[in-house]
């Protein structure tokens, strides 16, 4: 397969066309070798691998792998760049497009200037912790699920805070989850880093950990229906929460997609 740099609100990924393969899906030796073999001329990090499928039933299916080749979970800027993907390899754009990611479902809309939105269900589960409710933990913290599992707190976004670590393996999220740390500004922004599991590092961007944290700040009525986060990259993300009453009944999450020179 031949991989393209991308990146979605400065979320680094390699993205292919796996529909002629045999067998597109990737071993977990597959996805490191990819990216020794395809590094990025600038030297920054690439945040997760990409392939292109056929799908039946939809207009396209994706499969979506950590860089340590773990493999399941949902990325938000992942998807919008293999929307844009499969837009410019054949996939009609003009109107929602269907697709499954890693094997649940979605749909999606391409805004042009780069920008494209993709639509969620509600949550698969929220819970909120009080200020030592987990062990260890001297914070209030709530847990989200939009297939792909986080936790929410407030700043300082330093990876370094020992709560960090703490989080994410803690024995309360036997799958391990990623660690959002929120910046709430006067003006209703908010600043947003993602310590992301199978990346071990904060990057440039997360778009599920912007839902998470969108929801998070929802449900804690410290912000409206939508909410801009700026994360490490200076490349914004808009979530938009629907819902009915207290009851959310479902997310979009728009931001870029764009083909890197790397």
């Amino acid at each position: 397969m031949i991989y393209h740099h991308m990146s979605g609100a400065g979320n680094t990924f390699l993205v292919a066309d796996g529909r002629a393969e045999a067998s597109p899906e990737l071993s977990a030796n597959d996805v490191l070798d990819a990216l020794a073999d395809n590094p990025r001329s600038d030297g920054a990090d690439i945040e997760g691998v990409l392939v292109l499928r056929s799908a039946g039933a939809h207009d396209f299916a994706a499969d979506y792998y950590n860089p340590d080749g773990s493999h399941g979970m949902m990325c938000g800027n992942g998807s919008r760049c293999i929307v844009r993907f499969a837009v410019d390899h054949g996939v009609d754009g003009a109107s929602t497009i269907s697709f499954t990611l890693n094997g649940a479902p979605y749909t999606a809309d391409v805004l042009g200037d780069d920008l494209i939105r993709i639509h969620f269900s509600a949550p698969n589960d929220v819970r909120s912790f009080a200020r030592g409710e987990l062990q260890g933990v001297d914070q209030v913290v709530t847990y989200v699920n939009v297939n792909s599992d986080h936790v929410v707190i407030d700043g300082p976004r330093d990876e370094s805070r020992p709560i960090v670590q703490t989080l994410r393996f803690h024995a309360e999220f036997p799958r391990g989850v990623n660690v959002n740390m929120v910046d709430l500004r006067r003006d209703g922004t908010a600043g947003i880093s993602t310590f992301e599991r199978g990346v071990e590092a904060i990057t440039g961007a997360c778009g599920t950990g912007a839902l998470s944290a969108a929801v998070a700040l929802w449900i804690q009525r410290r912000v409206s229906d939508s909410v801009h986060f700026m994360p490490p990259s200076g490349r914004p993300l808009m979530v938009h929460i629907e819902h009915n009453g207290t009851t959310i009944t479902g997310l979009t999450l728009e931001g870029d997609a764009r083909y890197d020179n790397a």
